[in-house]
């Protein structure tokens, strides 16, 4: 099949593009589909007009648009710029199936002006989070008009498709288009090759060493402080690294506490590491934390930095929030704890220090990401989901 992959913005800073859309398109292009992507980088400039190849993938970068930097009006007017830009690819092009990966802003946009064509292809769209104001809305800084149009857009575009894909049994039960297939983030071999050829570290920490690997909105800053201060509490050696940045950072809430204890000099706050860099780093973890509050945000993500952690061998102790359970199956690939409290992540945390199966759990974690989270076996339901796909486009015309 001719496909058209439409992704929501560039390669970075966010994940989706880079460690979904791109592994997905790499994996059907290896079933000898034709795939393009469409990436409107209005958050990553630096792209704009940009037109590669990987792994048979046409990646095709929009150019930029005029009016960006007008005050107020530059950000809708790029969103309908960078639309209309791909919408008139899609005309030269005629692919079978346009893929649309998130339900708002550019791909939002595409999939409206697809949608009401009366000759068109067959139209799939994909969520990986839930993006209204009950879910990821509420955690980005967006002004009030984006709110409401992205509450909008993806209570609209639910059903403004042939199929749809999921990457939470979450978002799975939204009402909307059928068939849906869930396919969770998975291992992607070119994404690691990086930390192959990384240097690995040339001392390992005398001490236990545990890891927060997070972008700080999994839980409330109070949380945070109990996690670490009651984690350090109950494992009087142990040393801690945060890795991760965010507008939502605990740091303010969470420094004062540890000098109030007397356990600062036990905890190092890294910021966002080089990707290249993370894998030696991890090398020197002896666990990772990753506590989830049980929201609707959290219920219906898919964290790629479970799979980091678990190809890079660190035993993950995590609270048993949605897709967590998906990589971490207690006692066999990780360890989770019995409730979302960080009450019960501390005490799950104890626990896993103490077992000494615990580096043939993180093994087993590893192989699991590498032989059965891999995208070539993930995307197998999308052949089929196509097919209907295509089939209902084809019917539009009648």
């Amino acid at each position: 099949m001719n496909l058209v992959y439409v992704a929501p913005f560039g390669f970075q800073p966010k994940n989706t593009t880079a460690r979904r859309v791109m592994p997905m398109a790499r994996a059907m292009a290896a079933r000898g589909h034709h795939v393009r992507i469409l990436v409107p980088p209005y958050d990553d400039p630096a792209s704009f007009g940009r037109r590669w190849t990987d792994a048979g993938v046409e990646v095709h970068s929009l150019p930029r648009p005029r009016g960006m930097a007008l005050p107020v009006a530059g950000v809708p007017l790029t969103q309908v710029a960078l639309a209309r830009s791909a919408m008139r690819r899609l005309e030269r092009w005629r692919p079978d199936i346009v893929h649309v990966f998130k339900p708002k802003a550019v791909s939002g946009l595409v999939q409206a002006l697809l949608w009401r064509k009366r000759d068109r292809p067959g139209l799939v769209l994909d969520c990986d989070d839930w993006e209204g104001k009950a879910g990821w809305s509420a955690n980005e800084p967006y002004s009030w008009w984006q709110r409401e149009l992205f509450e909008r857009q993806e209570r609209w575009g639910l059903g403004a498709c042939d199929a749809r894909t999921t990457a939470s049994a979450e978002l799975m039960r939204r009402p909307g288009a059928e068939p849906v297939a869930r396919i969770v983030n998975g291992y992607d071999a070119a994404t690691y090759r990086a930390w192959r050829e990384a240097t690995p570290p040339s001392t390992v920490p005398s001490r236990p060493h545990g890891v927060i690997y997070t972008r700080f909105y999994d839980v409330p800053p109070e949380d945070w402080v109990r996690l670490v201060t009651g984690t350090l509490s109950s494992v009087p050696d142990l040393t801690l690294s945060i890795v991760g940045a965010g507008p939502q950072s605990p740091m303010a809430h969470v420094l004062p506490a540890l000098e109030a204890r007397g356990l600062s000099d036990r905890v190092r706050v890294r910021g966002w590491l080089d990707f290249a860099g993370l894998g030696p780093f991890f090398a020197g973890c002896d666990l990772a934390l990753m506590p989830m509050a049980d929201t609707v945000a959290n219920r219906s993500k898919c964290s790629v930095r479970y799979i980091d952690l678990m190809v890079a061998g660190v035993p993950i102790v995590a609270s048993p929030v949605g897709e967590a359970t998906t990589y971490v199956r207690h006692g066999e690939t990780g360890y989770l704890a019995r409730d979302a409290s960080m009450e019960a992540l501390t005490s799950a945390a104890v626990n896993a220090l103490q077992d000494p199966d615990r580096g043939r759990v993180a093994e087993q974690a590893r192989t699991h990401a590498m032989g059965e989270l891999v995208w070539d076996r993930l995307t197998e339901p999308l052949d089929g989901l196509y097919e209907v796909a295509r089939t209902a486009g084809a019917q539009s015309l009648s």
